[in-house]
């Protein structure tokens, strides 16, 4: 028997026909797509051309551009996931609307047969059971939930894979960020329990990581309080730093 299969991809206002087309393909089939949007066009756009109306549920959630991005995604995906009962899957996937997944995307994902399955937030599969008891069925409500979550997954001794088959970023990734967005990601870096070297070496993968330097000192500055996991992260670093171990 087939694992039923939550998927939900939020969206400001990017189209998420070519998504959702790849989520219908799937060669392991999902039960249920629930599209999260922060665009009244978009979202009014999707309604009246949804030809799968037992399979795909569109929500409109308004943003509050207060939040940081990540923040703003969770807290509409977790509105959506309310509308719904979450005991009755196997797996949750988040995919992104920039994002396209291979026919045996699932397939091969679960045969990894990880807790949580992604390099990144634009996919990730997370076995039901383990997010409904780590995280009481709710996206963390933070600037880079993903990361986040991955990291309280391996602290807590869960197990954390990237993917067997990756997923089809549209977009070079990162590509419509701004210097806000890197600026935060160092505050939250900061929280979360890395150490300055870590920062340093983000600079080889992206000069505008800049920014994120800037931030991750900024929170030193404001002497900012850090999660709960900041410490087993820290101590993380610090062994990939010494004997080249660790994540």
């Amino acid at each position: 028997m087939n694992p039923k299969i939550l998927a939900i991809i939020p969206t400001l206002d990017d189209d998420p026909s070519d998504t959702i087309r790849s989520l219908l393909h799937q060669t392991i089939k999902v039960s249920q797509i629930f599209v999260v949007v922060g665009s009244k066009r978009l979202y009014e756009k999707l309604v009246s051309t949804n030809e799968n109306k037992d399979i795909v549920k569109i929500f409109y959630v308004k943003p509050d551009f207060r939040d940081p991005l990540g923040k703003r995604v969770a807290k509409a995906l977790n509105y959506a996931l309310s509308m719904v009962e979450l005991n009755n899957y196997d797996y949750l996937l988040r995919v992104d609307a920039d994002t396209v997944l291979p026919k045996r995307f699932i397939e091969e994902n679960i045969k990894v047969n990880a807790d949580y399955v992604g390099k990144s937030g634009y996919a990730m599969l997370l076995k039901m059971n383990c997010f409904l008891r780590v995280f009481k069925g709710r996206f963390i409500e933070v600037a880079f939930e993903d990361t986040h979550m991955g990291l309280k997954l391996l602290s807590q001794g869960y197990s954390v894979q990237s993917w067997a088959l990756p997923p089809k970023l549209k977009r070079k990734s990162g590509a419509h960020h701004s210097w806000r967005y890197y600026f935060i990601r160092g505050m939250e870096l900061y929280k979360l329990g890395y150490e300055p070297v870590h920062m340093v070496e983000l600079i080889r993968h992206d000069i505008r990581n800049i920014f994120a330097i800037l931030g991750y000192f900024a929170a030193i500055i404001k002497r900012a309080r850090r999660y709960d996991i900041a410490s087993w992260v820290f101590r993380a670093q610090l062994r990939r730093l010494l004997y080249g171990k660790g994540k």
